[in-house]
């Protein structure tokens, strides 16, 4: 039996944030050494059985950190490599061989998560990469591990400081990355005729177009063609994109169970949004019969995948108790996981727990930073919620006609809870001249949207 392959270095990094591109900086740096490159590695056989069977053999560990490498929470049922390779290493290479290196940010053992917190990598001596000072990094680098840093490094060229932290790599999830071309700076003319040509991302882009109205008319029939010959070819966003066109009636016949067909294809693909879409249809009983448990395994496909709505999703099923244990901790977790990606539902939804202490200590300064940001992206309850604190005084100084402002911002966008809290303004004179007319117009209709809030106050009350 030919005896197992030893090697100097394990490199684990995750494919997101640019740890890809300050993976292979290290590899380049370590091109003299016997180095096992994580999945890059893997040309064939079982990968599980490798990656085991690489750190159970190797003298040292990287853990490559860049900016949010640890953000992503871990899904209940779904393993994920990253935070596995960090313990299989704890277990087989040992504490003391293991080396984080850190492109940005800072190593805190408090983002990691909870099957690894109090593990001891706090006190892991941490190699730190800084842009500015990049060409000492080479030295610093193999001093740390006592080498010999003579021989040249072969194809490595340093990562500057907009690579690492800037974002020029683009955000790459763990199983599809971003696509090469922006397609949004190529002329429409050049987008054609690669589309005609077969170009599947292309028809893709061209369908992106007619259905925007962007650089051209818009045009929901054509862009349902474009959409359905890259779908036809296998490309995840086109099979996507052409289900939710059959989900809506866009272009093309209502036809639910055939945007069903086409979100599992690409779902199946690793593609995020059609992992929401599915598990939105099981959610809701659309074209599936309702299946929460079904809808929580493709929301947390889908969150892991960097989906902010399906990490809304989720968090939403943790703080109801819907096809998971309620834990209100976890729903916070996946709420502020996908606020930061500025998903006004999820800062909503954080902003909620905050103002009502669900998950995490009532603050309702905190509340309000969270509100105002769903607000400025023209979300109508994130208006509603900003104006019942200054309506209230809770988290900023009370202000009435702050608060009616944004009432009416609110409720003109049909927010039937802001339509009563205008209607109250009204009644009580409160930011606003009393006018019972107004009062009673607003509240009818919020009445009429069954708030029952509404009901009971026009039922109670003589105008």
């Amino acid at each position: 039996m030919a005896a197992k392959k030893k090697y100097d270095f394990f490199i684990s990094y995750r494919r997101a944030n640019n740890g890809t591109v300050c993976g292979s900086f290290l590899v380049g740096l370590l091109s003299d050494y016997n180095v096992f490159y994580d999945v890059d590695s893997i040309t064939e056989g079982t990968f599980d059985k490798q990656i085991r069977e690489a750190l159970q053999n190797t003298e040292r560990f990287i853990l490559v950190v860049t900016e949010g490498a640890f953000d992503r929470p871990e899904v209940p049922g779904k393993r994920d490599w990253y935070y596995e390779e960090i313990g299989l290493a704890i277990e087989t290479v040992g504490l003391e061989k293991i080396t984080p290196v850190v492109f940005s940010g800072t190593f805190n053992e408090d983002v990691l998560p909870e099957s690894l917190k109090n593990r001891g990598l706090r006190s892991c001596q941490v190699v730190k990469y800084v842009a500015e000072y990049a060409k000492y990094f080479k030295d610093e680098f193999f001093h740390h591990f006592g080498l010999d840093n003579t021989a040249p490094a072969q194809n490595v060229q340093s990562p500057t400081r907009e690579q690492v932290e800037d974002g020029q790599y683009g955000q790459e999830d763990d199983e599809e990355y971003e696509d090469e071309i922006d397609w949004d700076e190529i002329d429409i003319d050049e987008i054609k005729s690669a589309a005609k040509k077969g170009d599947a991302e292309a028809q893709v882009a061209l369908g992106n177009c007619y259905y925007n109205g962007e650089r051209i008319d818009e045009d929901f029939e054509k862009a349902a063609q474009w959409y359905k010959k890259a779908a036809d070819q296998g490309n995840a966003h086109g099979q996507n994109n052409y289900g939710e066109l059959c989900r809506d009636g866009e272009g093309v016949d209502e036809d639910v169970e055939e945007a069903i067909k086409w979100f599992r294809l690409a779902a199946e693909q690793g593609n995020a949004e059609a992992q929401n879409n599915l598990g939105n249809c099981y959610y809701n009983g659309t074209g599936v019969e309702e299946d929460i448990d079904k809808a929580v395994e493709w929301y947390a496909e889908a969150a892991g995948n960097g989906n902010s709505d399906a990490q809304n999703s989720i968090g939403e099923c943790f703080r109801d108790g819907e096809g998971v244990e309620q834990d209100y901790k976890e729903a916070v977790d996946w709420f502020r996981l996908a606020a930061k990606q500025e998903n006004a539902d999820a800062q909503v939804n954080l902003g909620t727990c905050y103002y009502n202490g669900t998950g995490v200590t009532q603050n309702y300064k905190e509340a309000v930073k969270w509100f105002k940001l769903a607000a400025e992206q023209g979300d109508s309850t994130g208006m509603c919620n900003l104006g019942e604190c200054y309506r209230d005084g809770e988290g900023v100084d009370q202000d009435y006609k702050e608060a009616v402002k944004l009432f009416q911002m609110s409720a003109d966008l049909e927010e039937a809870r802001a339509q009563y809290d205008l209607g109250l303004c009204y009644y009580n004179g409160e930011g606003v001249k009393r006018n019972l007319k107004k009062a009673k117009e607003y509240i009818d209709l919020a009445a009429e949207q069954d708030f029952e809030d509404a009901i009971d106050f026009l039922n109670e009350n003589d105008f």
